[in-house]
Formats: structure tokens, C-alpha cells, sequence
């Protein structure tokens, strides 16, 4: 149901016998429909970035969302992957060389990364939610 906007003008008398004019304008619309209008944009489904931000893609299915620098970063520590493992040791193939560890974007992101990176990949995903423009 949508209200119409109701206005209205009152003369009230101040201290000191002087007068004023007070406008009061009441628009009749409920803050929950505003927020929903401006805040859900789903165009690419429930994990439609907010503008600024993309999907962060360390795999096909990585939809956090993230600046794209941040994007750009995690395609070329893909990228460098191979070059990072240290061909076998405790962890098995997985194993990173000296210096490095696992991303751990998502459950089962075995990509050796600086520890800086997955401290970002971590706050990245703890800020997911936030980031996503779709308010289903």
C-alpha cells in the first residue's frame, strides 16, 4: 500500500511574542521499502557484487567479492601456483616451498600464497556478506 505525501504549515507562537512559520513534511514511506529498492541488485544472481567490488574467482565457483585489485592478485598467485609447490614433503604434492603457505580462499584452496595473502583471502571472507549488493 503506498501513502500519499501529506504536508503541512502551522504557525506557532515563539517566547517573546514573536512568530514563526514550521513546516512539517511527512512522506509515507516506509524506510524498509526505500532500503530494499536502493540495497538489492541482483543481476548475477544472490552473489551480485556491490559497485566497486568483484568476484574474487580463485576457482570457478569463488564468488566473494572483492576489489579488483584484489581479484587481479589472487589470478596471478593462480597463475604462479605451480612454480610455489615444493614438489613433495609433509603435506604431499601440496606441499609449499619455504616461505609460502595454503591460501585457503575456500575449503580445499590449496594454492601457495604469502602469509599476508591469506590473512586478505581470510578478511575478505569474513567481510563476503557486506560486499554483495543482492539482499534476498
Amino acid at each position: 500500500m503506498t501513502r500519499e505525501p501529506f504536508t503541512s504549515t502551522r504557525i506557532a507562537a515563539l517566547p517573546g511574542g514573536t512568530f514563526s512559520f514550521i513546516a512539517v513534511i511527512w512522506l509515507g514511506i516506509s524506510s524498509s521499502q526505500t532500503a530494499t529498492a536502493q540495497d538489492s541488485d541482483c543481476t548475477y544472481g544472490p552473489d551480485t557484487c556491490k559497485q566497486g567490488f568483484v568476484w574474487r574467482e580463485a576457482d570457478g565457483r569463488d564468488h566473494v567479492c572483492v576489489r579488483p585489485e584484489a581479484r587481479e592478485q589472487t589470478r596471478e598467485e593462480n597463475r604462479l601456483a605451480s612454480s610455489r609447490l615444493a614438489g613433495g614433503g609433509a603435506y604431499g604434492p601440496n606441499t609449499c616451498k619455504q616461505g609460502f603457505v595454503w591460501r585457503e580462499a575456500f575449503q580445499g584452496d590449496v594454492v601457495c600464497v604469502t602469509p599476508e595473502s591469506r590473512a586478505q583471502a581470510a578478511r575478505e571472507n569474513q567481510l563476503a556478506a557486506e560486499r554483495r549488493a543482492c539482499r534476498r
